[in-house]
């Protein structure tokens, strides 16, 4: 299993990011585009794991005292990593920050890297310069204002991940109300 847990996204704010997108990926057509129902925000990225019964236990105990709380859109932006990735940013919140550090903390992953919430919009192998000094101005220039209220947290398993990703619910976990 391939496993990681994430904010999943209503279909409302799917249905509203994917309107915002229609005009960009009628003009480009080559970038693989993710689909919108594999929309969500990763939290924690697991990898290739045997078994979920050492998992969601540990992921229980992390979000035991964690509450519900915001997200807002920021902006859209790219950054490069191998590839071109498009994504949509969100603003930092102090509630996931101490989820992401939680989770972290129960799996001994090192906290070098700063947790920088984002949801993917497409990927695409790097163009020449001046492309991609196009499409940056592009992905700039959207306007995806989306705000909504997290009140829990989902386990995905990713299946086909080469193919044509399918993300599967393994477990949802509540986050308690304010």
């Amino acid at each position: 299993m391939r496993l990681f847990l994430a904010i999943n996204l209503s279909d409302k704010i799917k249905e509203k990011i994917e309107d915002k997108l229609k005009d960009i990926k009628l003009e480009y057509r080559d970038l693989r585009w993710v689909g919108r129902e594999n929309y969500h925000i990763t939290v924690h990225f697991f990898g290739e794991v045997n078994s979920t019964d050492e998992i969601i236990p540990k992921i229980e105990e992390s979000l035991f005292e964690s509450l519900s709380f915001y997200m807002y859109s920021l902006e859209s932006r790219l950054f490069l990593k191998r590839r071109v990735y498009a994504y949509l940013g969100f603003s930092r919140n102090k509630e996931l920050k101490n989820i992401v550090a939680h989770i972290r903390d129960a799996f001994h992953v090192d906290q070098i890297d700063k947790y920088l919430p984002h949801l993917t919009l497409a990927r695409y192998k790097i163009p020449s310069k001046q492309q991609y000094l196009l499409l940056k101005k592009k992905f700039a220039k959207l306007d995806i204002d989306i705000s909504f209220k997290v009140n829990k947290l989902t386990l995905f398993n990713c299946i086909n991940y080469n193919v044509k990703p399918e993300y599967k619910i393994v477990k949802e976990f509540k986050l308690l109300e304010r």
